[in-house]
């Protein structure tokens, strides 16, 4: 039998799996991420911890293949922006910035100043943020200036689980749009951006399409992971594009709910659109991961993250009911969210853990509570958390069709929050909109796999992979009545909203 296997480095949970070409799942493995968080807004991953993890996890998936599998290649999804410097031996010079690591954000200023927001938008699609790994490597630069010189090459996180499975350095175009160091008209990095940042443009690995093989697991990787010596291993993608390409957001016209730590909405076009800073409000633009199509990229930074924080800190008695019951944690605090009515109570949430996005992006919003009374219960907290998610993404849905001129028919969505039913119901309701849920839950995982077997020729292309592997799951459609009642929400949330980030403002100056 032949199975095609896929890798997803996401920010909370490493996944690994096989799958028929047909699009079956036969293994799926999970595993925590192993992020070191150093605090002050700081995290970063161990390069060898991660790959013993992540090694360890294919050993699962191989072992548990049928006698006689054949494993026709492997592809890597993981995080954006999230990258470490190697020496000329290949060693670690730095661990792996997490993306979501904080100490690049005083570059980004300086960068506005000298080159030029819209200069840089011009060439790489995205807006000056600190998450990029351009910040990063200026961050290294100021302050570490001796591990640039030792530097070879500056990989992602894609492209270190690469070069740990083949000996290769290898990216893809989608992982490069990530980094604002790559010029997305000409589909390779800018000699512009690193010549005026003072970088060697060979710090970077070559770029390829998603779906290209770029190496074969060599001997060592295959006595860590159980893969065979020699199977192809292709370039796979940026997380949320991958599972763009699994649901077939790769199309003009089609967008995707990707639901994790951090939740992505995901436009796809045959080419790129006019746009400038100041019109594009915060979205980034990259490569698709397939074809030659583009991206709109925008989202909550902090959408499970939200979800993960008050279960982690105010969710005891639901963990202990949880034990006691033999249940989720999770099915445990919806069934409490939903005791509580549309709107909860006036209680409002403002999901900006991780700061805004667009199409008002403000990296120094905060979330907050609003409206909170003395009858407020754990249950409205709970529910104003899910509708506050669900009422942000409705902010960067309409931003971004507001900004293209035309709207979407139907929303695509996958990844963990697609099992939270009450979180989905009142997302339909907010969007007024249908919600396709596939059949395969890890479609990220999928995607990267799918990318696999176009690399090896398994599929003609990638309709040919979409057409013999997707099928649906499940559709939310929106209840009449809550739309209605979430649509006065809407308008609270759209005028309150910058009143908080006000405040967050004014809470941060009064703290510095």
């Amino acid at each position: 039998m032949e199975y095609l296997m896929g890798l997803d480095i996401g920010t909370t949970h490493l996944k690994g799996g096989a799958f028929t070409i047909r699009g079956e799942p036969v293994v799926v493995k999970l595993t925590g991420t192993p992020v070191l968080d150093l605090g002050e807004g700081r995290a970063v991953y161990d390069p060898d911890v991660l790959w013993e993890s992540v090694s360890g996890l294919l050993r699962q998936v191989t072992n548990e293949l049928p006698p006689g599998a054949k494993v026709l290649a492997i592809a890597v999804a993981s995080m954006g922006e999230a990258g470490l410097l190697l020496d000329a031996k290949g060693e670690p010079l730095t661990p792996i910035i997490a993306w979501h690591d904080s100490r690049g954000r005083e570059m980004v200023n300086d960068w506005i100043h000298s080159f030029g927001a819209e200069r840089v938008f011009s060439i790489s699609g995205l807006s000056p943020d600190y998450i990029y790994s351009l910040m990063k490597l200026l961050w290294l630069k100021r302050w570490e200036p001796e591990l640039l010189v030792k530097a070879h090459k500056w990989l992602c996180m894609m492209d270190y689980i690469i070069y740990r499975l083949t000996g290769e350095f290898a990216t893809d175009y989608s992982i490069a749009s990530r980094t604002m160091l790559f010029d997305i008209h000409r589909r390779d990095w800018s000699p512009e951006v690193a010549e005026f940042a003072e970088l060697d443009i060979n710090l970077f690995p070559t770029a390829y399409q998603g779906g290209t093989v770029v190496g074969e697991v060599t001997g060592m990787a295959s006595s860590s992971t159980g893969l065979a010596k020699g199977v192809p291993v292709c370039t796979g993608g940026h997380d949320h594009i991958c599972g763009a390409f699994a649901t077939g957001v790769f199309e003009p016209g089609r967008a995707l709910d990707s639901l994790g730590t951090a939740e992505s909405l995901v436009m796809a076009y045959s080419e790129i659109p006019e746009l400038n800073l100041e019109t594009a409000k915060g979205f980034g633009l990259g490569c698709h991961v397939v074809g030659n199509s583009y991206y709109l990229l925008g989202g909550i930074n902090s959408s499970g993250l939200s979800i993960e924080w008050f279960k982690n800190e105010f969710g005891v008695k639901e963990q202990w009911l949880a034990k006691d019951r033999g249940v989720s944690i999770y099915d445990v605090l919806v069934e409490a969210a939903r005791e509580s009515p549309v709107g909860a109570r006036d209680l409002m949430f403002i999901p900006h853990m991780r700061g805004a996005g667009p199409p008002s992006p403000d990296p120094h919003s905060r979330a907050s509570f609003l409206g909170i009374g003395d009858y407020h219960q754990r249950k409205d907290c709970l529910r104003a958390v899910l509708e506050g998610l669900a009422l942000e993404f409705a902010f960067v849905l309409r931003g971004s069709e507001e900004l293209l001129g035309f709207t979407v028919p139907k929303l695509h969505a996958i990844g963990g929050g697609t099992k939270n039913r009450l979180l989905m119901e009142i997302k339909a309701a907010v969007l007024d909109k249908p919600i396709e849920v596939p059949l395969v839950q890890e479609s990220t995982l999928l995607g990267a796999a799918l990318l696999g077997g176009l690399g090896v020729g398994v599929y003609d292309d990638e309709h040919d992979a979409l057409s013999q592997t997707y099928r649906v799951l499940c559709l939310y459609e929106p209840v009449p009545h809550l739309v209605h009642k979430y649509a006065v929400l809407y308008e609270k949330y759209c005028q309150v909203m910058p009143l908080a980030r006000q405040i967050s403002w004014l809470v941060g100056r009064n703290q510095s």
